[in-house]
């Protein structure tokens, strides 16, 4: 079988790392797998593909595609060699679905429609009859959709690599180490606060985005410390709103408090050195993120967004409602200042038997391609 998967990017982030993680996984399987990428300057996972001999197509275009990165991939994909082809990205699946009329085409919608700006839903709507099948990342995604798409959404979560997560276990070490950014030279006398008491710190990997909510996080992060709570924040990601995040930390008194660091092919040794996960965003498809931190044994406050509230229940973790960070902070605080609870939920989420492996996911996707490229070829 041979298999295109488009995705808009390669950088660090989680829609990218599924791409890269499940071309891989196909690859190991057999599966002649190619990845074209529209916007060639995200590229920070592009050496992963090279290292294991994947063809990488770059289409020289920009998150919004260009005419030029357009007429590329529409040759790219109507491409006879390919039995399916698997367009991550709306924007990118438009253009595919007019190009190959649909035949063999897979979509996976990633973020809820809401979130998607009114020209790219009303494009996507109109080809979306297109598709062969389509994925959703989670049941909250995929109710999102519109009619005819939410009825034959297929929901295939991303899932955890084992290896990986007995690795960064293995890994962690001082969370105090070399290429970070605070939002003050004073920082790095967190450990402990005003009080004496140790600090707790709570980790965060989300980009600089206004999706992610970083100002719900940090004002949630100075609601928990003034209730007495002593924690402090690690931030990993990067992006266009990270100069005004480390001066709202600045403003809001949190120079020693928040540490900002940049984003990392490591991320899982990252997690594993800390106490809590923290998620603050307005809108999330399926945060990969959280499933790894639970099955590093990490207790886990997260906003009700995609598919948290299917993972993360009282036993392991807080669900609070977006855009409150007073709800956020009280959540940090209450497992901050327990550590039986903290010991408690780390327990629970360690043996949580009902987590997507990426075994699963490829298992999963064969199947599914296996369906479509039967359909094409009838």
């Amino acid at each position: 079988m041979r298999v295109l998967l488009v995705t808009k990017g390669l950088d660090l982030g989680g829609i990218e790392r599924m791409v890269v993680d499940l071309a891989l996984g196909l690859s190991a399987a057999g599966v002649d797998v190619e990845v074209a990428v529209v916007n060639s300057h995200r590229d920070r996972l592009a050496p992963t593909l090279d290292a294991h001999g994947i063809t990488l197509h770059r289409l020289d275009g920009t998150d919004t595609i260009g005419l030029r990165a357009a007429r590329r991939l529409a040759d790219l994909v109507t491409d006879a060699r390919f039995d399916v082809v698997h367009v991550h990205g709306p924007l990118p699946a438009v253009v595919a679905r007019i190009a190959t009329r649909g035949r063999r085409m897979i979509t996976t919608s990633h973020t809820p429609w809401g979130s998607l700006r009114l020209p790219t839903r009303m494009a996507w709507r109109a080809t979306d009859a297109l598709d062969e099948a389509s994925v959703a990342v989670s049941a909250a995604v995929a109710a999102s959709l519109p009619g005819r798409a939410r009825r034959r959404a297929i929901v295939i979560p991303h899932g955890i690599d084992p290896a990986r997560i007995s690795a960064a276990i293995a890994a962690a070490g001082d969370p105090h180490g070399p290429n970070t950014r605070r939002s003050d030279s004073r920082a790095g006398r967190n450990d402990v606060d005003a009080t004496g008491m140790a600090g707790i710190t709570v980790v965060t990997v989300a980009s600089h985005r206004d999706a992610k909510n970083y100002p719900n996080l940090l004002h949630g992060v100075q609601a928990a410390r003034e209730s007495g709570a002593a924690i402090r924040l690690v931030t990993i990601g990067d992006g266009p709103n990270l100069d005004a995040h480390v001066e709202l930390a600045h403003t809001l008194g949190l120079d020693d408090v928040v540490t900002f660091r940049p984003s990392t092919d490591d991320v899982l040794a990252e997690i594993a050195k800390a106490d809590i996960l923290a998620v603050a965003s307005d809108y999330e498809g399926q945060p990969i993120v959280v499933a790894e931190a639970l099955a590093l044994g990490l207790p886990v406050v997260a906003t009700a967004v995609g598919r948290v509230p299917e993972m993360v229940n009282t036993a392991v973790g807080r669900v609070v409602p977006p855009r409150d960070p007073g709800a956020l902070g009280a959540a940090l605080a209450e497992l901050a200042t327990s550590p039986e609870l903290r010991a408690e939920m780390s327990a629970a989420a360690r043996s949580r038997l009902n987590a997507w492996t990426l075994d699963d996911v490829i298992a999963a996707h064969l199947a599914l391609y296996t369906d479509v490229a039967a359909a094409a070829a009838g």
